[in-house]
Formats: structure tokens, C-alpha cells, sequence
């Protein structure tokens, strides 16, 4: 009865932002279809759909997919993140528990995702019915599938993010980077091993997958259909390529993890402290330790004669790197208590 409450709570008080969603994935949706009509009008209006529709199906991202990524991380951050300080601050202290309010988030979000994609798939399979075109409903409907459950992924994944965060915009950016450390990891991994080993072509493919299925818009973008190694040679769908029900598997732990993880950290987190996540705290840590990381793992690739030699510089690196921003936070601190000011008191 409280989630039931909860839902009704969340449509009165976010109908508007899953309307403006809907409008601005339709309209990016339809938009290939003007432009393609505009430039070529004897085509039809009805080829004009089929031919947005067919490069929106295609491999590779469109401006219709981002828009939906971009829509459903934002999402979640006002949801969650956009109400700290006013009235998820109010909601704690009713007989509500913490985790009916993520889980009623998660649902309301969800709910809108789903009739947003239900929605387009329509529009997508009406354009076949109304101009033959090169792809089939079985193709839209598993398109439809795999984006949604996507889509729902990285909702989820920026609502674990806004569940420790205060701030729409810095808990996109967060989730931002969290959702590319997957593929930057494994880029820069493949580089430093170029330093030392020839990279075949078949491991280099095979990272790539991996990478399909670590970096999240991967799915949407179904770039592991058809990938090119470093020498251009075009590696088409075969053994390797992306199977939809494994991807659906994976879509839905990422998307039950970061569920849970929204859940557990909302119910430690105090909603009461002021400021932004990266001006302190153990976050603070984090964030100097992973810049660390990365920056160790390219230099020491750069300055290493030999492999054995890499893991005694990335250490290095890495340790010297930490303390360097270490020193530097620990500076800028006492430089800010020094002269008196206090940023998070400030309203200039």
C-alpha cells in the first residue's frame, strides 16, 4: 500500500519530466525522417521514415539513442538527486521506509522508459507496414528488448549514483564516468600491452568484446556487430558477436546490483549533510586514488623498458601520484581555512 502510494506520489510530482523524456525521444526519433525528406522529396514521406528508422536499427549510435542515454541517467539524477534538501528530506520522516522510496523510483522510471520504447516501437513497426523497408518487426522487437533493458540499466545505475550524491548535475557526471571506466580501462590496458607484445588481431577482438559487454551503450549501439581490428579489417557478427540472451542476463544483474546498491546507500547516507560529494570525505579518497590509477597505468607504460620493470613504476606512480594530489587537497584545504573562506557558505 505505501509502494502503491509512493507511485501515485511520484506521477503527480515527475509526470511532466517522463512527458518531456517522450517528447524528446520522439522528436530526435522522427528527426532523421525531416532531414532525410527535406534533402530528398521525391522519395516519399514513407521512405523518408523507413530509411531514419533503418540507420536508427544499424550499428553504431544515432542521435535518437543517445538522447534516450542521456534522458534516462538525467532522469534518475532528478528523481533522486534533485529532490535532496526539499521534499526527499520530508519523505524520510514519514512512516515510509528508505527502501520503498528508492524502489518506487526505480519502478516510476522504469514504467516511463518502458511506454517511451513501447511507444517508438510502434512508430518503428508501423514504418514497415507502411513502406517496405531492409529490416524486419524481428529485428525492431529485439532492438526494442535489449535499448529498454539498456536504457533501464544506466536509470539505475544513475540512481545508485544519485543515492550519495547532492546535485543533478554532479551525479550525471559521476555516472558519466563511472559507466566509461569499463571501456577506458580496457583501451588503456590494450595500449600498455602494445608496449611490450605484438597484439593479434583475434585478442584484439576479443577485448573489444569484452568491452561490448562492460560498457553499457555498447548494447544500445550494437557495435560488437561489426568491428574493425588495427588494420582495418572488418570483423563481421559470427562465434563472438553479442547474444541477446546473455546480454539480457547481464543488463539484468548490472541493473538488480546498482538497484541495491541505491538502496544500501541511501539508507546510510544523511540526507542532512550539506555540499557536493567530491569536496570531502572518503569519495574525496576515491576519486584521487582512480585518477591515480589511470595516469599510473599510461606513464608507467611510457617509462618502462620491460614489462618487469612496468609493475615496479606503476607502483611507484601510482603511490607518488596518490600523495601529490594528496598533498594538494590536504594544501588547498588549509589555504581555504588560512584566509577564512567557506565555499559552502557562499552565495555570490
Amino acid at each position: 500500500m505505501k509502494i502503491k502510494s509512493l507511485l501515485w506520489k511520484e506521477w503527480r510530482q515527475n509526470r511532466w519530466y517522463f512527458l518531456m523524456a517522450f517528447l524528446v525521444i520522439a522528436l530526435q526519433s522522427s528527426w532523421g525522417a525531416l532531414t532525410y525528406y527535406g534533402v530528398n522529396q521525391q522519395a516519399g514521406v514513407a521512405a523518408a521514415c523507413a530509411v531514419a528508422v533503418g540507420q536508427i536499427l544499424a550499428p553504431g549510435s544515432s542521435a535518437m539513442e543517445t538522447t534516450a542515454m542521456v534522458a534516462a541517467v538525467f532522469m534518475a539524477a532528478l528523481l533522486l538527486a534533485g529532490e535532496r534538501g526539499s521534499s526527499l528530506n520530508y519523505l524520510v520522516t514519514t512512516p515510509v521506509s528508505r527502501r520503498e522510496i528508492v524502489i518506487s523510483k526505480f519502478i516510476s522510471g522504469n514504467v516511463a522508459l518502458i511506454t517511451i520504447m513501447f511507444i517508438v516501437s510502434l512508430f518503428f513497426i508501423w514504418a514497415i507496414k507502411w513502406y517496405p523497408a531492409e529490416y524486419s518487426v524481428v529485428e525492431v522487437i529485439n532492438w526494442s528488448i535489449v535499448t529498454t533493458m539498456a536504457l533501464s540499466c544506466l536509470f539505475s545505475l544513475s540512481l545508485w549514483v544519485a543515492s550519495f550524491t547532492q546535485g543533478v548535475m554532479i551525479s550525471t557526471l559521476i555516472t558519466a564516468v563511472i559507466m566509461a571506466l569499463p571501456w577506458l580501462l580496457i583501451s588503456m590496458v590494450t595500449q600498455v600491452y602494445r608496449q611490450y607484445y605484438q597484439l593479434s588481431a583475434s585478442l584484439e577482438i576479443k577485448l573489444r568484446y569484452l568491452q561490448t559487454y562492460l560498457f553499457i551503450p555498447s548494447y544500445i549501439s550494437r557495435d560488437g556487430y561489426f568491428m574493425g581490428n588495427r588494420n582495418e579489417e572488418l570483423a563481421t557478427a559470427g562465434a563472438n558477436a553479442p547474444f541477446y540472451p546473455l546480454e539480457i542476463i547481464a543488463l539484468a544483474l548490472i541493473t538488480g546490483l546498482c538497484l541495491w546498491g541505491a538502496i544500501k546507500m541511501l539508507e546510510r547516507n544523511p540526507l542532512e549533510c550539506r555540499g557536493e560529494i567530491l569536496l570531502g570525505g572518503s569519495f574525496r579518497q576515491i576519486g584521487m586514488i582512480l585518477i591515480a590509477l589511470l595516469n599510473a597505468i599510461l606513464w608507467a607504460a611510457e617509462l618502462a623498458p620491460t614489462p618487469a620493470w612496468y609493475v615496479v613504476y606503476f607502483f611507484a606512480l601510482w603511490l607518488g601520484i596518490y600523495l601529490l594530489l594528496y598533498a594538494i587537497a590536504w594544501g588547498g584545504g588549509w589555504l581555504i581555512g588560512k584566509v577564512g573562506l567557506d565555499f559552502r557558505n557562499y552565495r555570490g
